[in-house]
């Protein structure tokens, strides 16, 4: 019996020893890692023309198709040939996800605050006012997961995006 102690006891100290000094590999994980603007980065701006890359929702307003793509803001199709839909402009508001559109206004979300902007004529949208501060900051991304964790000192959350990440700390 004593001899199977000394034995299970010299095993122990040859496995503890044998761990030190070793780095412990990195966990490299599939998750999200957020985007981060600052105030300067709010404001909404009108262009003729951007690719589409992340859509978002769709809304059919008259003659209209409107498609927000996420964390970027909303492309404005001219939709009065259905089967082929032209693009008429694009409006750029950082941090948007989603949006109504009533009386030819649309209702927007850009970071924390509310944009209307007037599309009346969508080739050329009109900015009109901005609510500030109504919507919470997004602390962690829709998906369920693995994230890095928001630095506030790195400006506000506009989006999320997919990331191979090291030794994540959080996680929805």
């Amino acid at each position: 019996m004593k001899k199977t102690s000394q034995f299970f006891l010299l095993l122990s100290s040859v496995a503890v020893l044998a761990s030190c000094g070793k780095k412990q590999q990195d966990d490299i994980v599939e998750g999200w890692r957020p985007i981060y603007s600052n105030d300067d980065n709010a404001s909404v701006q009108t262009k003729a023309s951007e690719p589409l890359e992340n859509p978002g929702r769709v809304y059919v307003y008259e003659d209209l198709l409107l498609v927000n793509d996420q964390s970027k803001g909303i492309h404005i199709y001219d939709n009065s040939v259905k089967t082929n839909p032209t693009e008429v402009s694009f409006i750029s508001i950082p941090g948007n996800m989603d949006f109504s559109v009533r009386s030819g206004m649309i209702y927007a979300d850009n970071i924390t605050d509310m944009v209307i902007i007037d599309i009346s004529n969508p080739a050329q949208p009109a900015y009109m006012n901005r609510i500030k501060g109504i919507f919470p900051v997004q602390q962690f991304p829709d998906e369920y997961g693995a994230f890095e964790c928001v630095d506030p000192s790195k400006g506000t959350v506009v989006g999320w995006e997919k990331a191979e990440l090291v030794n994540p700390k959080c996680f929805r």
